[in-house]
């Protein structure tokens, strides 16, 4: 990092009227392209990939009652390459529960591609807890595309770790929050497109009648909600704010950038609403965490723990407010840089807040 000038501190005044704060990014939905249930089955035979619901959890079948869901994504054919994910939310909707209770969940990154075939519930659509018949090319518990292709392991292939967790409610929406995994899982995709077969849903599978129903891609066009992944992202000479910064009395103390993040100009680390008259700290990095990692009570630090140094050392005004320039080398562009700042308060529990974060992608 030494090619970061020394800043020189000047009042964020006599620049606003050059600059405004750089907050691009970009947030598109997509709805899901492949989805469907593996049944447990030591045949292999039973499948529903045209069906309205995906079955996650264990059902009351007297056997082979563990089911999971696969959900994949076509995230590449609209994030251009070189962008940066930010954050990631799946939305899914609960169509059917036995229970009132909420049910935890996992969701895998899937290590096989895998198939959606046009196979249907036995009974109808209003079931589907126990498949049907397995068509050409169905993912199902042993085929990864029915017949001749299968998995390396019963019941799919997927990572042991986690990419996030969620709980599922009895009836209706649950969205999940942006994890360091499922942040990578869909940069890897947007990335090497290839390399993409989406997320298995899983519950821990040690308790019967437990399980949920969930709309489908198929169960659209208004009649139900079907799997839907939200992502947001940057482009080369964009940058945004996330997180939220720790309380200064009814205030949060906030962090933005001001100017775009080009190389060769000076945008400005720009603080408010922290504590007035404090000895305030610019950090810099060059990655992120998005979930943070509480050091104080409603207070995360969203830059590695590792890998953050010191830019600057400022006063904050009797308003809390500052800004500092950030000479941003020329030449490399794609760089990514994560700010936060830290400053003294007397008056929080650990004698010091943090704003919230600041990530911007050199032009």
């Amino acid at each position: 990092m030494r090619y970061l000038a020394t800043p020189m501190i000047r009042p964020l005044a006599a620049v606003s009227l050059l600059l405004v704060p750089a907050l691009a990014q970009t947030t598109l939905s997509f709805q899901a392209a492949r989805d469907c249930t593996l049944y447990e089955s030591s045949t292999g035979t039973v499948a529903a990939g045209a069906a309205l619901g995906i079955y996650v959890g264990v059902t009351g079948q007297s056997a082979d009652a563990k089911r999971r869901g696969l959900l994949w994504f076509d995230v590449a054919s609209r994030i251009p390459v070189g962008a940066r994910i930010v954050s990631t939310r799946l939305t899914l909707n609960v169509a059917q529960a036995p229970g009132n209770l909420p049910l935890d969940m996992t969701a895998h990154r899937v290590l096989s591609d895998w198939g959606e075939g046009t196979s249907t519930p036995t009974g109808g659509q209003g079931g589907g807890g126990a498949g049907g018949v397995a068509t050409t090319g169905d993912a199902t518990w042993i085929n990864t595309f029915f017949p001749g292709v299968n998995w390396s392991n019963a019941g799919g292939d997927f990572a042991a770790t986690n990419s996030f967790e969620f709980s599922a409610p009895a009836a209706g929406m649950v969205t999940t929050t942006t994890t360091a995994a499922s942040r990578a899982d869909v940069q890897s995709w947007v990335d090497n497109p290839t390399q993409n077969f989406g997320w298995l849903l899983k519950t821990d599978e040690t308790q019967a009648l437990a399980a949920r129903r969930f709309d489908s891609r198929e169960n659209g066009n208004g009649r139900g909600n079907p799997p839907v992944l939200e992502v947001t992202f940057l482009t080369r000479g964009e940058a945004t704010t996330f997180g939220t910064g720790c309380p200064v009395g009814s205030n949060t103390f906030s962090h933005t950038w001001v100017g775009l993040p080009i190389g060769g100009t000076s945008p400005l680390l720009t603080q408010a609403d922290g504590p007035p008259n404090q000895l305030a700290a610019n950090l810099l990095a060059l990655n992120w965490d998005p979930v943070g990692f509480p050091l104080l009570p409603a207070c995360n630090f969203y830059l590695p723990l590792l890998g953050a140094v010191n830019h600057s050392i400022i006063t904050l005004d009797p308003t809390g407010a500052g800004s500092t320039p950030l000479a941003l080398p020329a030449g490399f562009p794609g760089v990514l840089f994560t700010s936060q700042t830290a400053a003294l308060d007397p008056n929080a529990p650990g004698g010091f807040v943090l704003s919230n974060a600041a990530v911007a992608l050199l032009q």
